[in-house]
């Protein structure tokens, strides 16, 4: 039944894929036009267009993975379905490191900006994790420390863009994430820390599988509770950051994804993990297409749809699994 699962949820991913590069502003594309740009470079004209829909699909597609993968992570670490890279305060500080570099140096190099993020986003999170110890280390510990420094910075995030807004009216559409903007070098750097995390969190599938049947139990199974759960929160911290470097504070996909793969896998982590990554993909790639829908004119954040079905999506899932 999982594979089958699996397989539908690829299939609609390439479904999704390929509608992706068919929607969108200025020179109409058709699929003829498509398998054209792969097999001989494209028509002039329509080459260029098609060009930056994929690189913006494949953003879409790195984002989804990224948030999803991350947001497991962390609900499984922490034992909490509410868990994503919002509640530890990872993309509240990545946020706050690229206003704060865009205050400084104005339009500074895209990649400049790339590194701010991933250092205050990891950086952030080391300080709730620093909190969160001095407490006793414990999930509810670190979970109340990711909310109180995530809301502090978003306090700071306020103020400065207030004081500074002339100087970063651009971050405006970034705040809110966005992957119509995205450079080929960001994607690539993005791909190579989401496929340099997921390693590692599938060798440690079986041990981080076992933290959500409590510490006690995990630890009678041999396995070193905190040692475990602050890999996972650190590899998953070191993702979602490579996320927000991508396409800004994306919400909702990181709580949604790992919700709906847990309905259709269970609860193993090693193959949920892969099922809500799909997932991911699937919700980014509708979410990017329906802004392009609403709106073929003028962008439109990411977030404007995220949040709208994230909302009801939140409470069906809620009901549905009893929590």
């Amino acid at each position: 039944m999982n594979k089958v699962i699996i397989l539908f949820l690829i299939l609609s991913l390439l479904v999704l894929f390929t509608g992706s590069l068919l929607i969108g502003p200025y020179h109409k594309v058709t699929l003829s036009d498509i398998i054209n740009f792969f097999t001989t470079g494209g028509i002039k004209g329509k080459a260029g267009i098609i060009r930056y829909r994929l690189i913006r699909t494949l953003a879409a597609t790195i984002l989804g993975a990224g948030l999803a993968s991350s947001g497991l992570t962390m609900q499984y670490a922490l034992r909490n379905p509410l868990a994503d890279p919002f509640l530890l305060g990872v993309s509240s500080g990545a946020a706050l490191g690229v206003v704060i570099a865009l205050v400084v140096y104005g339009n500074a190099n895209p990649l400049f900006i790339y590194a701010i993020a991933m250092l205050f986003g990891v950086s952030t999170f080391f300080i709730v994790i620093g909190i969160g110890a001095r407490s006793g280390g414990t999930p509810t510990a670190i979970i109340v420390a990711g909310v109180s420094v995530s809301y502090a910075i978003t306090g700071i995030i306020i103020m400065i863009m207030t004081k500074y807004i002339n100087r970063i009216n651009v971050t405006y559409m970034w705040l809110f994430g966005t992957v119509a903007y995205t450079l080929l070098k960001t994607l690539t750097y993005s791909t190579i820390i989401l496929v340099g995390g997921l390693v590692p969190l599938y060798m440690l599938s079986k041990r981080i599988y076992t933290l959500i049947l409590g510490d006690d139990v995990s630890e009678s199974m041999g396995v070193n509770v905190k040692r475990t759960r602050y890999t996972a929160l650190i590899l998953s911290a070191i993702i979602a950051s490579a996320m927000v470097a991508l396409a800004g504070p994306v919400g909702f996909i990181g709580l949604a994804a790992p919700w709906l793969a847990r309905l259709l896998a269970g609860n193993e982590f090693g193959r949920t993990l892969t099922v809500s990554m799909l997932m991911g993909v699937i919700l980014a790639l509708i979410s990017d297409m329906a802004i392009r829908i609403a709106s073929p004119s003028q962008e439109m954040p990411l977030t404007a749809f995220t949040a709208l079905f994230g909302g009801p999506l939140l409470f069906y899932l809620s009901r549905k699994s009893g929590w």
